[in-house]
């Protein structure tokens, strides 16, 4: 993973809104857990990311700020958390591919910053 520790990712990132750069696409990785039920909900959200030269993304949002153009790639439920996190990693979510098939290609970003390679990460 560039621009972000794997480890730091696997503890917590993929379940708190982290966004990956893969290919041309973002993926937004977010969980939620239902307080009643205990029952967590894992979904990742997936766009084109729009661009110049690859250096910067842009998010399509309306009047009330929610994004657009996007796709549902991948959504799952359980209470074991510990479950539902290996079956993410091993689902086929990056252009049909499992994230341990392309760690080593996705970019850890933030909405706006640049999208490039720290060399320090």
């Amino acid at each position: 993973m560039k621009n972000g520790s794997l480890e730091q990712f696997l503890d917590t990132g993929w379940y708190t809104e982290a966004e990956l750069y893969y290919h041309g696409y973002v993926y937004w990785c977010e969980g939620c857990t239902d307080e009643k039920t205990q029952e967590t909900t894992f979904f990742v959200n997936c766009w084109r990311a729009e661009c110049e030269d690859g250096k910067l993304y842009r998010e399509y949002r309306d009047e009330e700020n929610q994004l657009l153009k996007f796709h549902r790639a991948y959504e799952d439920h359980d209470r074991d958390m510990g479950a539902l996190k290996k079956r993410f990693l091993q689902a086929p979510v990056f252009a049909g591919k499992s994230f341990w098939q392309v760690e080593k290609k996705l970019i850890w970003v933030e909405p706006g910053e640049p999208i490039h390679i720290r060399h320090d990460a």
